[in-house]
């Protein structure tokens, strides 16, 4: 499996982390690797394990917030596949709004990169804003720790509104159809039914693909969080996110996602 020179660079990051964040992580990426050395022999295995990466690397993120104490960090509950099948749609919403943010008119900056660094001995991932007009680039630090205010009213912009929005409407909708889609899909992998036993077909190395990029995602945010927490503290907006993430998971029940299984 081929990784792009960023995708190494934060492979590499993970050494610097520690206890099961590191471990959850590092297995994340062995899953994806071997899914992809066992695809001509056992498509079905070898799509198992991609989805399990995508759980891995989401349990190597929730370690993070749990290590680092975030308020109701507590709630997140580690062995329940609809929390770790949720993050990464989540996180796809989060990235359309902040992204839309950037494009509007009114926005003061231009773009936004990310850009590996050392920081106080580790590897980390901070987030650049390119101010519009201006040879200007705004580094928060934390990375994920700002907030936006306008200039005339003074207000102060936290994102709380657009966080709520996330739990509701298509967001809501995106979520659940991901969850249920990838839950019962690593069901039909493993057992078999009164159609016989399980079988894949179609582009199983495009399936692979689209679950690396899942994975390294979640890493590279993970990245942006665990390396600055030590000297830097909490972010607001990962706050915020996490409280918005767990409303969300509270209106997903199992029921919702797991079809029952034919016999």
């Amino acid at each position: 499996m081929d990784f792009s020179p960023f995708e190494k660079l934060t492979i590499e990051a993970l050494e610097d982390c520690n206890g099961e964040l590191k471990h959850c992580a590092k297995n994340a990426i062995s899953h994806l690797k071997k899914s992809w050395e066992i695809r001509s022999i056992d498509l079905e295995m070898a799509m198992f394990r991609s989805i399990t990466a995508e759980e891995e690397a989401a349990s190597a993120f929730f370690y993070c917030i749990k290590n680092h104490k975030y308020k109701n960090s507590d709630k997140l509950k580690f062995k329940q596949h609809i929390y770790k099948l949720g993050l990464f749609p989540f996180i796809q919403s989060i990235g359309s709004f902040l992204d839309d943010f950037v494009k509007q008119d009114t926005s003061p900056f231009s773009e936004y990169r990310i850009k590996h660094i050392d920081l106080s001995g580790r590897k980390a991932i901070e987030l650049l804003l390119f101010i519009k007009n201006q040879d200007v680039v705004a580094r928060p630090t934390p990375p994920l720790h700002f907030t936006i205010s306008d200039e005339e009213s003074k207000e102060v912009c936290t994102f709380e509104h657009n966080f709520k929005k996330l739990i509701e409407g298509s967001s809501y909708t995106n979520a659940l159809k991901h969850i249920k889609d990838i839950a019962n899909t690593r069901n039909k992998l493993l057992y078999a039914n009164s159609s016989g036993s399980p079988k894949v077909e179609g582009n199983i190395e495009g399936y692979i693909k689209e679950q690396k990029k899942k994975v390294m995602v979640i890493l590279t945010l993970l990245l942006m969080v665990d390396p600055w927490q030590k000297e830097e503290g909490h972010s607001l907006f990962v706050q915020q996110a996490l409280d918005s993430f767990l409303l969300l998971l509270k209106r997903i029940s199992s029921e919702d996602v797991f079809q029952p299984r034919l016999q």
